[in-house]
């Protein structure tokens, strides 16, 4: 974060607030901050000021805590149930444990804030992980991370981590690479791409020895058992003011979870200001009122709930074509500017000087345009918020109720299992697939419905039905 702007916690232009904007808009479970300079006092406003969404745990750097180091992990109280969860304190300032729980499997995150390496110096950066092993070895109960992610400030292979390429100190790596095989922890950013080169860190301060120098020095280390769940390994700006570092993420699952889908679809916000869509919307529309004020019969091919389902599947199917063709000018301009980054990178003919600099410059781009879109969605909300923010709606319902992860059911038993004469379940006994499951209740219910009924008694079943009625008084 480089620090949390100005120094005031309620101040406007402190860096606190932009946490829960990101984390609401690119929905992030846990956020791990580094260089946060975050105090108590800070940590208890932020909590204060999101209480419903956040749960904040800090490590102050015990010697100047609102002027160096400090990391945090923040939790998405949407996704995180917050009960149970515990933070430990590895290295004071630089490395903190979260424990945690997602989907009933343990998960626990070990955020650190490395120490720099400096030319062929990297002692103490090789200590760092040093008082991490050693922390284990002294609290054995201490829970083991299965994720350690954060700024190591160590590039493990330079020949394609860093720009100009240079191998980092000896004594930093292998510690790093002690502390992996320990715990098992494997860079899956690294074997997803095993020949790209992207930076998340440039390095403005040597640019003016034109020496823009980058390097990947933030990464994610996982376990093979959440290697196996893990997807989706990017690096991007945050959009957050005065930030130096891409954010990493990932997305991890478990083996627990049940397949949900996607969700719901909804119109996109640059969508719904569109003329050519508005129209189409007035457009069809009318010709839906026509269809309804004509009808004079109902029947299977003509009646009430068809021409709405009709209307409502035309419209999402506009707002899809729409949404394909106008792409918001920002993300355009984003998505442009990284595949210009990625030709520069990977350019056989460019000298890595040139290479160097031009990558620079278009990752400042890139970062510029994020904070643009960043800031462009802040105005918005406080907009709305102004708006809507004291009067009952459904932004107003959003913003103050409780947030908390949906009551989940993981597994259903299949209406077809069978067991054996000790009563074990035999086979594939239970069904995960959210769809098949909801199938499956519906089937469970009807045949409660029918539960009972003889068709062969006829006229007998009509007569005990006719009974009960006789006994309602309306």
């Amino acid at each position: 974060m480089r620090g949390y702007g100005n120094s005031a916690a309620t101040h406007k232009d402190t860096k606190l607030y932009h946490i829960n904007q990101i984390m609401t808009e690119k929905r992030i479970g846990i956020l791990a901050l580094q260089e946060t300079h975050i105090t108590e006092e800070q940590r208890r406003f932020i909590e204060s000021k999101f209480t419903r969404r956040l749960k904040v745990f800090i490590s102050p750097d015990p010697e100047n805590p609102t002027g160096k180091g400090s990391v945090a992990v923040v939790l998405n109280k949407k996704y995180f149930g917050i009960e149970g969860t515990k933070a430990t304190e590895i290295v004071p300032g630089r490395a903190l444990l979260v424990h945690t729980t997602i989907h009933q499997d343990d998960i626990n995150i070990l955020a650190v804030y490395a120490p720099n390496v400096s030319g062929s110096k990297g002692s103490e950066n090789a200590e760092f992980w040093k008082k991490i092993e050693a922390y284990y070895e002294k609290h054995l109960r201490t829970p083991k991370p299965n994720v350690l992610m954060g700024d190591m400030n160590v590039a493990e292979d330079g020949m394609i981590d860093r720009l100009p390429t240079h191998n980092d100190p000896n004594e930093a790596v292998d510690a790093l690479d002690n502390l992996k095989l320990r715990f098992g922890l494997k860079d899956r950013w690294r074997s997803t791409y095993p020949d790209k080169k992207a930076f998340t860190y440039p390095d403005k301060a040597t640019c003016v020895q034109a020496d823009c120098s980058q390097s990947r020095i933030d990464r994610i280390y996982v376990t093979d058992r959440i290697l196996e769940t893990a997807r989706e390994w990017k690096m991007a700006p945050s959009g957050i003011p005065r930030t130096d570092h891409l954010m990493i993420s990932v997305q991890i699952s478990s083996e627990n979870a049940p397949f949900v889908g996607k969700g719901r679809w909804k119109v996109p916000d640059h969508v719904l200001k569109d003329k050519v869509f508005l129209e189409y919307v007035h457009t069809r529309g009318k010709a839906a009122e026509a269809e309804l004020n004509s009808l004079t019969a109902r029947n299977d091919d003509t009646n009430l709930q068809l021409i709405w389902y009709n209307f409502k599947t035309d419209i999402v199917n506009k707002a899809k074509e729409q949404a394909r063709i106008i792409i918001p000018r920002l993300t355009r301009l984003v998505q442009e500017t990284q595949v210009e980054l990625d030709r520069i990178l990977h350019d056989p003919v460019l000298q890595e000087i040139e290479k160097a600099e031009r990558a620079r410059d278009l990752k400042i781009r890139i970062q510029q345009l994020e904070q643009q879109r960043h800031s462009q969605r802040r105005k918005d909300v406080a907009v709305q918020h102004n708006l809507e923010g004291e009067i009952p709606s459904q932004f107003w319902s959003q913003a103050n109720k409780e947030q908390k992860p949906r009551d989940m059911i993981y597994a259903l038993r299949k209406l077809d299992a069978t067991t054996n004469e000790h009563g074990i379940l035999l086979g594939d006994a239970y069904e995960k697939d959210s769809w098949k499951m909801a199938e499956q209740a519906k089937q469970y219910h009807d045949r409660l419905q029918d539960s009972g009924i003889n068709p062969e008694n006829g006229n007998g079943w009509e007569q005990t039905i006719n009974e009960v009625l006789d006994h309602l008084k309306t």
